[in-house]
């Protein structure tokens, strides 16, 4: 049996920055539960000193991106709830880790 993955790491993009959000890949879906479905994710900003809990889930985004005879859905989770202590910003290299099933922190 494989190992389960601990960690999703990615750099944002131009277009996570502008939109407030974190793309997740479809090949990394498994990862978190599945879509729609709610979970905590524990946000430590810079200068606190404990992690606060966000409700937060993957949503799904239908895209046109390679013509409209190919939709398709994207995957993201909202960044804006946690902006003021968090802000995400062109190239940043974040890291989510997985503590439960419906626990998840950012760093």
């Amino acid at each position: 049996m494989a190992d389960e993955k601990k960690v999703y790491q990615r750099k944002i993009s131009d277009a996570e920055a502008q939109g407030q959000y974190i793309m997740i890949l479809k090949s990394d879906l498994d990862f978190f539960p599945k879509v729609g479905r709610p979970f905590k994710l524990f946000v430590k900003g810079k200068d606190a000193k404990k992690a606060q809990a966000f409700d937060s889930m993957v949503s799904a985004v239908e895209c046109w991106c390679m013509g409209p005879k190919k939709p398709h859905s994207h995957y993201r989770i909202d960044a804006r709830p946690f902006r003021g202590i968090y802000p995400i910003h062109f190239s940043k290299k974040i890291e989510i880790s997985k503590r439960s099933n419906d626990e998840y922190a950012l760093s």
